[in-house]
């Protein structure tokens, strides 16, 4: 889908180049008008669910600064080599910027009746000492965006719990095929 809007909007700055315009404004409005158009689309069908990375302020800053590099390529367009094929291929930026200024996901509000409560019991010293171990580690496989370190903790329990209960059956599973 994302191929699809590039080639799209590629091909209307070429006809605008082409077709439409003359000389500079032809360059300076094929390029713009093509990367607006991929941005837009980007932002309208793939970073759905997300909020601004920055506030508003930065957010036009660093669209402008965007904006100032496309208007430099459009302008040293009598220096670049093969300037038509690269004026197509500038749309490629606005994932860039769409992930830059998009970045944030929005971590989903959990509403408490469409949960059900963990069935945790209390637990050991030893699984508090062994939880304790799993938080100095670089990646801890249960850590979300916007979970508590108490719901962490849950997870990483009932998953331990899960993993002993497995084995315990696999064990008495063996001794039985023993006998």
């Amino acid at each position: 889908m994302k191929f699809v809007g590039f080639v799209v909007s590629s091909l209307i700055g070429y006809v605008i180049a082409h077709y439409l315009l003359d000389g500079a404004a032809a360059a300076y409005a094929s390029i713009l008008i093509s990367y607006h158009l991929y941005l837009v689309f980007l932002i309208f069908v793939t970073v759905q669910q997300r909020e601004f990375a920055m506030p508003m302020g930065q957010l036009l800053g660093t669209h402008l600064a965007f904006l100032a590099l496309l208007i430099g390529v459009a302008y040293s367009r009598n220096h670049i080599p093969f300037f038509g094929l690269i004026r197509l291929l500038i749309p490629g930026l606005a994932p860039f910027e769409a992930q830059w200024l998009f970045g944030k996901t929005v971590v989903p509000i959990k509403s408490g009746a469409d949960e059900k409560p963990a069935d945790v019991s209390p637990a050991t010293n030893e699984e508090h000492d062994a939880f304790r171990d799993y938080m100095r580690l670089e990646y801890r496989p249960f850590r979300k965006p916007g979970m508590t370190l108490n719901e962490e903790f849950s997870a990483w329990l009932a998953d331990r719990r899960k993993k002993e209960q497995l084995a315990a059956a696999a064990a008495n599973a063996q001794s039985n095929v023993e006998r």
